[in-house]
């Protein structure tokens, strides 16, 4: 490996040291440590798997992934760099950044509500009620008719009523009380079972 391979090797070793500090930090800040310990277990893992194959594949860009000693210090270094320099203003960008991402999402979501979502609900409130009145008037209007139509028919069937003959009208007048008298004779053993029915659950 030529000097000025290994030269690129610890420029970039240095540089993934302080993402690496820069990735630990971020994924602090958005891992929530009071969730599952299995969950926090599993993306630790693959926190540390994704960042040691990212690791190697710019030191395999660099010099072909040839591990030297000096690029685990040159890792410490820029780890060690970023702690001591970058963290403090690393951290702000990023809560900022953060910040901004859900400021600008809900001012997003507000103007998304107010020009799209609310005219729609005003919409459907107002087709409803528009179908609500309009079934409102179509009840009316049958009741209306068949209040004109009973009317009509009991105007005729008085007509009719005046010519019928008297024999036919006590008959009719007879089958009526004996209509009556069964229907009340029936409502009473119905009464008279619940009663018995009441009386044996007691």
């Amino acid at each position: 490996m030529s000097l000025k391979v290994q030269f690129y090797s610890m420029i970039a070793m240095v540089g993934m040291g302080a993402y690496l500090g820069m990735a630990l930090d971020t994924y602090h800040r958005f891992l929530n440590r009071k969730s599952k310990k299995l969950l926090v277990y599993v993306t630790d893992i693959l926190f540390w798997i994704f960042q040691g194959l990212f690791i190697f594949y710019v030191l395999y860009s660099v010099n072909e992934g040839e591990l030297r000693v000096y690029i685990f210090l040159a890792i410490l270094c820029g780890f060690a760099a970023y702690q001591s320099l970058l963290q403090k203003p690393y951290k702000r960008i990023l809560e900022f950044i953060i910040q901004l991402i859900l400021r600008t999402t809900m001012v997003i979501v507000r103007i998304v509500q107010a020009i799209i979502i609310r005219p729609i609900r005003g919409l459907i409130k107002v087709f409803v009620a528009l179908i609500l009145f309009i079934f409102h008037i179509f009840v009316r209007l049958i009741r209306v008719l068949y209040n004109v139509l009973l009317a009509i028919l009991r105007f005729f069937a008085r007509i009719i009523w005046f010519f019928v003959p008297k024999r036919v009208k006590n008959i009719l007048f007879q089958l009526k009380g004996f209509y009556e008298k069964k229907k009340n004779t029936f409502l009473t053993t119905i009464r008279k079972v619940k009663h018995l029915i009441d009386r044996r659950k007691k």
